[in-house]
């Protein structure tokens, strides 16, 4: 170990099983670079550098993690043994504190249509509105008031619409993770954006990304079940600091356009399909 990565679990959870492995291979691998180039950029260096100092996925076992375990088992001689912790994908949080699956939530009533958009604006940013929360026997689930802003002659109050809860979809078998081996620059919008661990399930969404930040991602997933996602209904797969291995929807970036003008990409067709 170098004595970089050294001070940097030292600053982190060195204890920790997962941060020992990890630095275990890329110890051994020579270095970040070496590691992530190994592995054909299936895992980054900054989420490498993240992971070291102990800052990994504790909510969901990520794509990054199972990619890293599953090169490991192949390419890596004495995985997971020699580091003297479990696999990677046996010591990640949520594998050692399972978290509970939320319930599906019943579909709400159809709402009329809502008025052509440019970017969707929250009603928090309107002044005086307040959040409105749908309570069900088994899960909360946060509803979004969305007015649209590409019309200036209509009064956003007025135009607001509430959205219906969303149905989550019953998540079956391993999501897609993988691209094309490259990773594309995504910018946010003006309002930024919520990831999810799983965009079937719209599970954990308490991770958001700040407005005007620029992450990168793998790949888009296609999953219509959040209606504001919809017409395109991608999802990125983003590889980028805290947010490595959650999913974003691809309307809350800019794919391109111009900030402050109108909106003429709701996906990036250049970023691959997952697979």
């Amino acid at each position: 170990m170098t004595r970089g990565e050294q001070q940097q679990v030292d600053a982190g959870d060195g204890g920790d099983p997962f941060v020992r492995q990890v630095v275990w291979l890329v110890d051994r691998a020579g270095g970040k670079e070496s590691l992530a180039r190994a592995t054909g950029n299936r895992v980054s260096v900054r989420t490498l550098d993240n992971w070291v100092r102990g800052t990994y996925p504790r909510a969901a076992v990520t794509g990054a993690v199972r990619d890293l375990d599953a090169w490991a088992r192949a390419h890596a001689e004495g995985y997971p043994a020699a580091a003297g912790a479990p696999r990677l994908v046996e010591s990640c949080g949520p594998a050692r504190t399972p978290a509970a699956v939320p319930a599906a939530v019943p579909p709400a009533p159809e709402r009329p249509p809502v008025p052509s958009r440019s970017r969707w604006t929250p009603l928090a940013l309107v002044g005086g509105a307040a959040a409105i929360v749908v309570l069900t026997a088994a899960v909360t689930v946060p509803v979004t008031l969305a007015v649209a802003t590409g019309d200036p002659a209509v009064d956003p109050v007025q135009a607001a619409q509430v959205e219906p809860a969303p149905t989550a979809v019953p998540v079956v078998g391993v999501l897609p993770s993988q691209g094309d081996g490259r990773l594309y620059e995504e910018t946010t919008g003006s309002i930024g954006a919520n990831t999810f661990s799983d965009p079937r399930a719209l599970t954990d969404n308490a991770l958001g990304i700040p407005a005007d930040t620029t992450v990168v991602v793998r790949c888009r997933y296609y999953s219509p079940v959040l209606p504001s996602v919809v017409p395109d209904g991608f999802w990125y797969l983003v590889d980028s600091e805290e947010w490595a291995g959650r999913w974003s929807p691809s309307n809350s970036f800019m794919n391109g356009d111009v900030p402050g003008g109108e909106t003429l990409h709701n996906t990036d067709f250049d970023v691959p399909v997952c697979r």
